[in-house]
């Protein structure tokens, strides 16, 4: 067993004290960080430690075991990489007990140091708690971190780099002090062996597998003067000044000043200064119970206090780091990079967003706080009595914060609320790539029918609350039974413009198209569709009828729509025409725009014969006989 322990003091504050070591007074334990925590989960081995015995019986503990636990709780406790420096200043909030507790974070370039003045730790709370993951002594549904997450995975950066990696915690209750340094030797040889130098085998570590780079991380405990308040010195070369800096204040810019006062470098970040304009809101979030019985009302009753959210929606972040994002006290962080506006949430600290592993856990506290979020954005949109284009951009930041910060929960209870209040009535969702095809097909008075999610987020947040572009078309217009194009040419010789898309299709035989015009407006048009005879073609210039757009010809996923209200349609004249039957048609087809682009530039010459009937086998430019 590669452990010094040492001798004296019982630990925990009592009167005896350490009896010093020869030639290192105050040294308690020096080893493999593993051999410490064996020591902490082994009760007999932790009361002798803390006794001060000099001599201890090895911890029956599997080794190979506990390694493997530890290599887990180091290498994947959070995706970001510097996430593990929040999780201190959580567990500094937590310590402080002062009327307004201070957090003070200091970092310079491959160093950063977060400190308090609150309870610290005898060494029984380093033994038992610290160095034992998710062991706690947080109260559920008030605290924010966790004894040992924080811990465990800032030495992760050890792992990534551990050639410069140190950790140094200093600690105390007010009646004893305490010292645990942590660094990541080369090799997991021998405790008194010197670490290898950088230069002399540069990667060596990084190219071992992580279960034994774990095993060569090793700890000293030492005893030293008493002190109230904890200090931890992280130190890697991968913490960058700017970098560290620019995360921070994005994770805790919204974190509650009440809860503590966050000051990075002598500097408050979350005492407002860093938001410009917005809406602060406070919200008493109120949960049914999961279940019946008194155990489930003791448990709503005692999280009460705690079930009030934040909101901050509008405004701006001061620094390019401040972006909108989803925020639980620093517990979890997720920019929603597609947003310009600030879109902030502060979850109540009952709602555990954390599975230890940086994972949102999605309950009915977490859920409620979702919906009263969407349910404040009906509000503010009513109340500021905001025009179509505003509302729709609220609709589109609605959509992006449900998929990219808050996993969906409680979008589908709120969606059709928030399509009635912020999109309004027959609105239907159309892609970006498909709204000028529509427009052009439709007409531009059909615009504000469309709501175009500016996102692939949006779109798939909305897509199953709104009707899409099939529903448009059919409550838009009559459409035909399907038949070939060639059959329809035949059929209605009066469509001067169907010979010409005869000719440009590749297998007219086999093209399967509807012809279509808009449907008559409700109260408008009766007496025109009244006067029209059984079984005759509709009349595309009666009244009530939007009008065509330019363009005669629309592809869909089914078949290739014409419409014979298009005037290029019935009576093609003119290069306008042409080119509006030729590009559209091309288009429904599934041309590519560049080959389209490069058939009309290098085609043959616009003139009159362009707009004759082709005589049989022969084709325009486009196609082949």
């Amino acid at each position: 067993m590669h452990a010094h322990y040492g001798a004296g003091g019982d630990g925990g504050g009592g009167d005896r004290r350490a009896a010093p070591l020869p030639g290192d007074a105050g040294l308690y334990f020096l080893g493999a960080l593993h051999e410490l925590v064996a020591v902490g989960l082994h009760r007999p081995a932790l009361e002798a430690l803390c006794a001060g015995q000099r001599d201890l019986a090895e911890p029956p503990i599997d080794r190979a075991y506990l390694l493997k636990i530890l290599d887990e709780e180091i290498c994947r406790q959070f995706g970001h990489p510097l996430r593990p420096l929040i999780e201190l200043v959580l567990n500094a909030a937590d310590a402080a007990r002062a009327p307004q507790p201070v957090v003070d974070v200091a970092v310079t370039d491959g160093r950063v140091e977060v400190s308090d003045a609150g309870a610290g730790m005898g060494l029984r709370a380093i033994l038992s708690r610290l160095l034992i993951p998710f062991a706690t002594d947080k109260r559920p549904g008030i605290d924010l971190g966790r004894f040992g997450v924080g811990f465990f995975s800032v030495l992760g950066l050890g792992l990534s780099d551990p050639e410069s990696f140190s950790l140094h915690v200093t600690t105390g209750d007010g009646v004893e002090g305490w010292a645990i340094r942590v660094v990541a030797w080369p090799s997991a040889g021998d405790a008194g062996s010197a670490p290898a130098s950088a230069s002399e085998e540069p990667g060596q570590a990084r190219g071992r597998a992580s279960p034994e780079l774990t095993a060569a991380l090793m700890c000293s405990v030492r005893r030293i003067a008493p002190l109230l308040g904890t200090r931890v010195r992280v130190t890697s070369a991968l913490l960058e000044t700017a970098t560290v800096r620019a995360y921070l204040r994005d994770a805790l810019h919204f974190f509650p000043a009440s809860r503590a006062l966050v000051l990075i470098d002598g500097a408050a970040v979350n005492d407002g200064r860093l938001i410009s304009g917005g809406q602060l809101i406070q919200e008493r979030i109120a949960v049914a119970p999961e279940a019946p019985g008194a155990a489930a009302l003791e448990a709503r009753t005692h999280l009460g206090d705690a079930l009030l959210a934040r909101f901050h929606v509008g405004g701006r972040g001061l620094l390019p780091s401040i972006s909108a994002a989803t925020f639980h006290a620093g517990v979890k962080v997720d920019a929603c990079l597609a947003l310009a506006e600030l879109a902030l949430i502060d979850f109540p600290a009952a709602v555990e967003l954390t599975e230890g592993r940086d994972a949102l856990k999605v309950g009915p506290e977490f859920t409620a706080v979702a919906t009263a979020f969407y349910r404040r954005l009906i509000e503010l949109a009513a109340a500021s009595g905001e025009g179509r284009r505003t509302r729709d951009r609220l609709a589109e930041m609605a959509a992006q914060i449900s998929a990219l910060m808050l996993q969906s929960a409680g979008w589908d209870e709120v969606a059709l609320d928030l399509a009635r209040a912020l999109l309004g009535p027959g609105r239907c969702m159309v892609t970006p790539e498909r709204r000028e095809a529509l427009l052009g097909f439709l007409g531009p008075s059909v615009a504000e029918r469309l709501f175009v999610p500016e996102s692939f987020w949006a779109e798939r947040e909305w897509q199953p609350h709104l009707p899409g572009e099939r529903e448009l078309l059919e409550d838009e217009l009559e459409i035909d039974a399907p038949e070939t194009l060639s059959a329809l040419a035949r059929r209605r010789g009066d469509l001067s413009g169907l010979p010409l898309l005869v000719a440009r299709a590749t297998s007219p035989h086999t093209t399967m198209v509807a012809l279509c015009r808009s449907r008559l407006q409700p109260d408008r048009g009766a007496g025109a569709a009244a006067r029209r005879a059984p079984g005759a073609p509709p009349l595309p210039d009666a009244p009530g009828r939007r009008p065509a757009g330019p363009l005669p010809c629309l592809g869909t996923r089914r078949l290739l729509l014409i419409r014979d209200d298009s005037a290029a349609v019935r009576r093609p004249s003119g290069w306008s025409d042409w080119y509006a039957l030729r590009a559209a048609f091309d288009r429904a087809s599934g041309v590519r725009e560049a080959d389209l682009e490069r058939d009309l530039i290098v085609g043959e010459p616009v003139d009159g014969a362009a707009f004759a009937a082709p005589r049989p086998g022969e084709r325009t430019s486009g196609g082949e006989p």
